[in-house]
């Protein structure tokens, strides 16, 4: 029997800047992950229907609903609907920590943000999968210095 390579994890990331979201997807793919890259939602609800994604990163900037009714949506096809979401906010309210939760997000980065803080996050992401899952009540945040868990 053939030994078949494992593939690396998908990530799908939604950013709207392009210097982001280039510089984002060369920061993973130099550690091993493939990216699919969208500037925009529509973008990315094409790609969630295609592709089976192991990840979400979602940027928004201020408008927090409507981020997490994109994230839901993208989580809305039988390929990611247990996908989890890295939000990635310009800034960030503890009254977000909720509808993010809810929507599938497991940890909210505001930027900007160091690459080795987005990688820790990547990483913490795929052991934590299971989270993004079932949604009852969002749990009592734990905030680090630079980033805040959802679940």
């Amino acid at each position: 029997m053939e030994n078949q390579a494992v593939k690396p994890p998908m990530i799908l990331i939604l950013e709207s800047d392009p210097l982001l979201l280039t510089g984002m997807a060369a920061i993973l793919d130099k550690q091993g992950y493939r990216c699919f890259l969208a500037r925009n939602l529509d973008v990315a609800n094409q790609a969630t229907a295609t592709i089976a994604v192991d990840l979400i990163l979602y940027s928004f900037a201020e408008d927090v609903l409507a981020a997490a009714s994109g994230a839901s949506e993208l989580r809305n096809t039988t390929k990611s609907k247990e996908t989890p979401v890295l939000f990635l906010a310009d800034r960030l309210e503890a009254n977000w920590i909720e509808p993010l939760n809810l929507a599938g997000g497991v940890y909210c980065l505001p930027k900007p943000f160091e690459p080795e803080v987005l990688l820790d996050l990547v990483e913490k992401a795929f052991c934590l999968p299971h989270l993004a899952v079932a949604k009852v009540a969002p749990p009592k945040p734990h905030y680090s210095n630079e980033w805040v868990r959802l679940t």
